[in-house]
C-alpha cells in the first residue's frame, strides 16, 4: 500500500509541476554512515534456504535491516559467501522500497552489494526527498560516497523552498 501511495504522490506531483526531463541524472543523498560490522537482520513470512547455493529465499513481507538502511519486497533473495559466514548480496523483488533513513525510493527490483556499499534498483524507479520527486528507469547509489545516478526516462519534480 506505502508503494503506490508514495508513486501516486510523485505522479501527481510530476504532472502539475511539469516536470524536468534529464539523461544520466547525478543525485546527492543525505550522508550517512555505513557500518559494515552492523549486523543485517532479515525478516518474512517465509524462509526457504537452498544449502547447495548458499543462498536463502525469504518471501512475504520480507525485510532486511542494517542500521538506517531498510529494504522491503515481496521476495528477497540473500547470497552468503562460500563460507556462510557473511552476506554478499541482497536480491529483491517485486513491490521494492529502499530507505536510508531520509530517503525513500521504490522500484520494482533492487540488488544490495554488502561489501561495496551499493544498492541498484530497476523498473519504475521513484525517489522521493523531501518534497522533490524523480523518477527512471535505473538508479544506482553508492551508499558509502551518498551519490547516485538516475538513468533511463527520467524525470525531476523540484519544488522551490518559500518563505513563510
Amino acid at each position: 500500500m506505502r508503494h503506490h501511495i508514495l508513486r501516486s504522490l510523485a505522479l501527481v506531483a510530476a504532472l502539475a509541476a511539469g516536470p524536468a526531463l534529464a539523461q544520466g541524472t547525478g543525485i546527492s543523498l543525505s550522508p550517512i554512515e555505513i557500518d559494515g560490522s552492523q549486523p543485517i537482520e532479515v525478516t518474512a513470512d517465509n524462509l526457504t534456504v537452498e544449502q547447495d547455493s548458499n543462498s536463502a529465499v525469504f518471501e512475504g513481507n520480507a525485510r532486511v535491516v542494517q542500521g538506517d538502511l531498510i529494504l522491503a519486497a515481496n521476495k528477497i533473495l540473500v547470497r552468503y559467501n562460500a563460507e556462510q559466514t557473511g552476506i554478499e548480496r541482497v536480491e529483491a523483488t517485486s513491490n521494492v522500497m529502499f530507505t536510508n533513513g531520509t530517503e525513500i525510493a521504490e522500484s520494482q527490483s533492487g540488488v544490495y552489494t554488502i561489501g561495496s556499499g551499493t544498492v541498484k534498483l530497476s523498473g519504475d524507479v521513484v525517489l522521493v526527498q523531501g518534497i522533490n520527486a524523480i523518477s527512471g528507469d535505473t538508479l544506482n547509489l553508492d551508499l558509502k560516497t551518498n551519490r547516485g545516478t538516475m538513468n533511463g526516462n527520467v524525470k525531476t519534480v523540484f519544488v522551490p523552498k518559500t518563505d513563510q
